[in-house]
């Protein structure tokens, strides 16, 4: 039952969605739309003429009433005397109809007053007839709702058709089902007939075929009067797109004739050509190949050019462009500009040039550009050149694409020859293999690149070389190739073996005569000390003997000293890398620095803390850069100096300084100081308290550099100095 119930309510729904408020189907949502509104529009005239009709027939009735009508003679007597309240009855519905019609549920369901209109003039009279026991075929009611609904109402046949359906059920199914008869003056008669069946069946279905084709007609009129809208707004938008196109476009546009006139021309046309609006342009030319090019013959050639091939691009000439700062002969402002023209022929169904329509553009700026970037190749080229290094450019492929005068020099190859040819095509085959190899892990890993190798030369002696190479990227961010530079470095190999013969000799020649000149003062020293008291005689005095051994140690150091830096320069300085306590290190160097601490009468106090993380590096070559720096305030300041030594971390680095409060530096001064030989000018002993040759804060500044670190001072006159430098804590993270 239940199921039921529910199948009856969707089917309620369907019907009253279809039938009396559709929203789609066949008909467009507008025109749905338009009809609801031609419904509720006519649906007012039409109540206001019921109106106007039932009151008609109610003065007739109240006419009557004072003055019987002959024709009121057949109509039973039930019926005349409640003809009035009759119609007060549908005089009521027709207002109430008239008063919702106005409401937004009026305007919104026009189809549903419609039915409740109709059926209360229809079935109202036929509900009071049942009720007196007797049918009443109203001919004159149907009839006149019918055809008045038919007419003022043209629309939504389905409304009519059930309105139809309804009054036409109730009153065969009722009267039948009940076998009323028609009550006449004389006897009953049947509630039909054929003349009455026929009567009623062509009223109903002319009116509703009426109805059905003024809908159809009018459903047609309309959709083609939208499509019509739709395609002239379409065709209003596209041109409006492009006018807009043609009107705000950056390039020129153009159509011009055979003949040489233009014909259309757009506003950007008119600005490359220095006029004002397009009409202008088609006023003035008249000759295109005289009026407009430098060379009149580009116009032949433009002609000829589309003749052979249907349409031309990036045609460029040179033309005039009218200005108001230069006058030519014909006493017009005009100067000469680039442009680029892109145009095609179009033609008749003959076959026959009817205009040619293109488009112009201004490339004076990128003629320019051109112009100033070859000057600026130009410029580059004549620059390389000078350069006395060897310089090529390769591109990604391995092509030689750019190289100077060195370079040719170098290969005793000429450009021609160079460019566009491979490493292996102009070099022997086994510094090719190399290069290659070199240049392929480049492209790998796009960077810098620097190794030692050998090239043969024009002379046909292989050079030391050292290629320096770098790779370039294109515009998209792609890899474009790479530019090297060849730097022989023979004569520099030839000075390294000299030096290194000469620093041989120096530790064979030097070293080895003071080491033994040093070994025979120890004897007497310790000979006299051991087997005599001290003030045995011996050949010698002590104290010369002692100044000697001094002498010979301070020697012994500064020859040391020179093969280090000489080692550390060209072979880097050999650390062995361990965790190491900076306080240890400090604690170190103060008590092997202690005597001359208390010679000098200096404070020194150590502020690194104990539990300070250690530090990855060399304990002996950090011992070395404390002592330098200790010593070196030491070396450059009076008595009575304080020194502070302190360590703190910062970020993943611990910064160490060693800070005084002597007679300072100038910045001058400061900038050279861990130069290689650069001695401070006040130096109060040159050998009593270290390396008298510069050297001991450039090794400073060698041995962090290898350990990663960096060294620097601060300092300025009479206000001491602080020296800082960097050590990486050991391990990643700080503690």
């Amino acid at each position: 039952m239940t199921g039921l119930l529910r199948s009856v309510k969707r089917r309620w729904r369907q019907t009253v969605s279809t039938y009396i408020t559709p929203t789609t189907g066949v008909i467009t949502v507008k025109y749905e739309t338009w009809r609801r509104n031609f419904l509720w529009q006519r649906l007012r005239l039409w109540s206001w003429l019921a109106l106007l009709c039932l009151i008609s027939f109610v003065i007739r009735d109240i006419y009557n009433f004072f003055s019987p009508l002959r024709e009121f003679a057949d109509i039973p007597k039930q019926l005349t005397q409640h003809t009035l309240l009759l119609n007060g009855a549908m005089l009521l519905s027709i207002i109430i109809t008239i008063l919702l019609h106005r409401t937004r549920f009026g305007r919104r369901h026009p189809g549903v007053l419609f039915l409740g209109l109709s059926w209360s003039i229809s079935l109202g009279q036929q509900i009071f007839s049942t009720l007196k026991g007797f049918a009443l075929p109203d001919i004159l009611t149907w009839s006149l709702l019918f055809l008045g609904q038919a007419t003022f109402m043209p629309v939504r046949w389905t409304l009519h058709l059930m309105s139809q359906m309804v009054l036409l059920i109730y009153y065969f199914g009722v009267n039948f089902a009940l076998g009323f008869k028609v009550i006449t003056p004389n006897n009953p008669e049947p509630i039909y007939n054929v003349t009455f069946l026929l009567y009623v069946f062509w009223l109903c279905a002319i009116c509703n075929l009426g109805v059905y084709l003024y809908d159809r007609l009018q459903s047609r009129e309309f959709q083609a009067r939208k499509e019509l809208e739709i395609t002239n707004t379409k065709l209003k938008i596209a041109e409006a797109k492009y006018r807009s196109i043609f009107e705000n476009a950056v390039e020129g546009i153009f159509q011009s004739t055979p003949e040489g006139r233009y014909i259309t021309a757009n506003p950007a046309l008119a600005r490359i050509f220095g006029f004002t609006t397009p009409e202008e342009i088609i006023d003035y030319f008249t000759d295109i190949s005289s009026q407009l090019y430098v060379n009149p013959q580009r116009r032949t050639d433009f002609i000829h050019l589309i003749e052979e091939y249907g349409s031309i691009s990036e045609f460029e000439s040179q033309i005039y462009r009218r200005n108001s700062t230069e006058y030519n002969y014909e006493g017009e402002y005009r100067h000469i500009v680039w442009i680029s023209e892109k145009a095609y022929a179009v033609r008749d169904r003959k076959g026959d040039i009817l205009y040619y329509e293109g488009t112009i553009e201004d490339i004076t700026k990128r003629k320019r550009a051109e112009e100033a970037l070859q000057e600026q190749f130009d410029f580059l080229q004549v620059l390389i050149d000078t350069i006395p290094a060897p310089v090529y450019y390769q591109n990604a492929q391995g092509l030689y694409v750019g190289c100077n005068k060195s370079f040719e020099t170098a290969l005793g190859l000429k450009k021609a020859i160079i460019i566009g040819s491979t490493t292996s095509e102009i070099i022997p085959k086994e510094l090719a293999d190399k290069y290659h190899q070199a240049d392929m892990s480049l492209f790998q890993k796009p960077g810098v690149q620097t190794y030692e190798s050998s090239m043969l030369y024009a002379d046909g002696k292989q050079h030391d070389v050292i290629f320096y190479k770098a790779t370039y990227a294109k515009v998209d961010g792609t890899l474009g190739g790479l530019v090297g530079v060849i730097l022989d470095i023979s004569d520099r190999k030839r000075t390294e073996e000299a030096l290194r013969v000469f620093f041989h000799a120096v530790s064979h020649d030097l070293r080895n005569p003071v080491l033994g000149t040093l070994m025979v003062l120890r004897n007497l020293l310790h000979g006299g000390i051991d087997n005599a008291s001290p003030q045995s005689p011996i050949p010698v005095s002590r104290f010369i003997l002692e100044r000697m051994l001094q002498s010979g140690e301070r020697q012994l150091n500064l020859i040391n000293s020179l093969m280090e830096a000489h080692v550390s320069e060209i072979e880097g300085i050999s650390l062995q890398l361990q965790p190491v306590n900076l306080y240890q290190v400090a604690e170190d160097a103060i008590a092997d620095l202690q005597p001359t601490l208390t010679q000098n009468e200096a404070t020194l106090t150590n502020q690194i803390k104990v539990d300070l993380p250690a530090v990855k590096g060399d304990s002996f070559q950090l011992w070395r850069v404390f002592s330098n720096l200790i010593g070196n305030s030491l070396k450059h300041n009076p008595p009575g100096l304080t020194i502070t030594v302190d360590a703190k971390i910062d970020g993943g680095m611990i910064c160490c300084t060693v800070a005084d409060n002597g007679v300072g530096m100038t910045e001058q001064q400061c900038e050279r100081l861990f130069d290689l030989y650069f001695r401070g000018t006040s130096v109060r002993s040159s050998l009593s308290l270290g390396l008298g040759l510069g050297l001991g804060l450039y090794l400073c500044r060698q041995i962090i550099t290898a350990h990663g670190g960096e060294v620097s001072v601060k300092s300025s006159p009479n206000a001491g100095a602080t020296f800082s430098f960097t050590l990486p804590v050991n391990g990643s993270v700080v503690p």
